[in-house]
């Protein structure tokens, strides 16, 4: 049986449950009719922030700014600015939150452009999610070149952690002009020199391969010539092949009076076998 006391702390708790249900109905009610406090557009700085203001995302959402006096906070659909920004080519990431002020925050990170692709059919920037940003002489962007000879890049995911890995090492990156993707995926380094391209395979095992690469430098090139071979593959493990093109004129640039043709046509399998050096055959050194 309740007691008087009893009774009594039901009511008061009654009481202030229903009060507290009717204090979150008003708040909700009047937080949906709140007026926008002012729209703020941020755009943080990268190389492609030049060409991305928030002018231009105040146009893109359709005149934001202007309209936000007359516009309930809660009537914008954030998740759908999101969607519609994240879309442009040259967004990298948006990100849009109504704040405690009832003010609509835009913050948009430009796209980060990691290399230059080209290809078959054009030349576009990608970055690391390898979102596509056709190029135009409006974006100058300083990025290594991959060129591929099919119609897009397949393997982006593979070249731009070896993007990564060679503009750690100051001898790779000043080695490295560009790389160049065959049909079957194979990567080339192009570089900076020319004379040659190096064939590394995939992306796998990059130290070991400039390792042999320039091992074969210092103790075969020292001797042939930079412009010996037409390529030089470390695709495969424990070997450094070196090819030529049959009929090529060879200039040994050790040696500028020392010109030769390749009269006769040269069997490429010869020339592997008579050119491959084993790892355990040559001994790196600093050049």
């Amino acid at each position: 049986m309740l007691t008087k006391r009893g009774i009594t702390l039901c009511l008061l708790s009654l009481m202030l449950t229903l009060y507290l249900v009717i204090a979150l109905a008003t708040s909700q009610g009047m937080a949906a009719e709140a007026p926008c406090n002012g729209v703020r557009i941020s755009v943080s700085q990268n190389a492609m922030s030049p060409f991305v203001t928030p002018d231009d995302i105040d146009h893109e959402l359709g005149g934001i700014v202007a309209s936000a006096d007359s516009t309930a906070a809660a009537s914008y659909n954030l998740r759908e600015m999101e969607r519609r920004l994240g879309a442009l080519s040259i967004i990298e990431n948006v990100n849009c939150r109504r704040l405690a002020n009832d003010m609509i925050a835009i913050d948009v990170v430009p796209m980060v452009p990691v290399a230059r692709v080209f290809d078959n059919r054009g030349s576009y920037y990608i970055n690391r999610a390898g979102k596509h940003l056709q190029a135009s002489a409006r974006y100058q962007i300083d990025v290594p070149v991959i060129i591929t000879d099919n119609d897009s890049l397949a393997n982006a995911e593979e070249i731009i952690p070896l993007l990564d890995r060679i503009a750690e090492n100051k001898m790779w990156s000043q080695l490295v002009s560009a790389l160049k993707v065959d049909r079957s995926g194979d990567i080339f380094i192009v570089p900076a020199v020319s004379g040659h391209i190096v064939n590394i395979g995939d992306g796998s095992n990059i130290d070991d391969k400039m390792t042999r690469l320039f091992a074969f430098y210092n103790q075969v090139l020292d001797v042939k010539g930079w412009n010996y071979y037409d390529t030089i593959s470390v695709k495969f493990a424990n070997q450094v092949i070196g090819k030529i093109v049959p009929g090529r004129l060879r200039k040994n640039v050790t040696d500028d009076d020392d010109l030769s043709f390749e009269d006769e046509d040269i069997d490429i399998e010869i020339i592997n076998q008579r050119d491959s050096v084993n790892v355990a055959d040559i001994k790196p050194k600093i050049i």
